[in-house]
């Protein structure tokens, strides 16, 4: 069982490693908003490995520098549902306030937000965030010279 983003950043401190959001299928927007701001006010990093569809995608607002994508990350978009009509709406307007810019831009382009989800690849997203490094990579030795 994963543990929650906000369990895991009221847990560990500020500087430890990276939260990582994989297979994430959403939820209420509100939750997910005061999630987000938790991380971005524990200064925690988030690394996206896997998929982050419906309020997920909400972590997209942290900052670019706290933020990074693997290869087999996605985003599915559609447009909020479960709530009054009313309430779909404003979750709808914060949703896309909260964006940056080019994932505004990325949803407008799909024909913007409805009742179907709307996949952003690892293509498009790490034009924008940068690719996150690897945990298992080695530490590379300098080689020594023999004479």
């Amino acid at each position: 069982m994963l543990i929650s983003a906000v369990a895991t950043a009221q847990a560990l401190p500020s500087h430890g490693s990276p939260i990582t959001i994989r297979n994430d299928r959403g939820g209420q927007v509100i939750h997910y908003a005061l999630k987000m701001l938790r991380l971005k006010e524990a200064g925690r990093s988030v690394r996206f490995s896997g998929r982050c569809d419906s309020a997920c995608t909400l972590y997209l607002a942290l900052p670019r520098s706290k933020s990074c994508v693997t290869p087999s990350a996605s985003f599915g978009f559609h447009l909020p549902y479960g709530a009054s009509r009313r309430g779909n709406q404003v979750a709808a307007q914060y949703l896309l306030s909260s964006y940056p810019g080019w994932v505004r831009s990325w949803v407008a382009s799909q024909g913007g937000l409805n009742g179907q989800i709307k996949t952003m690849s690892y293509g498009y997203a790490s034009r924008f965030l940068p690719t996150c490094p690897q945990a298992d990579r080695k530490l590379a030795l300098p080689q020594l010279r023999t004479r």
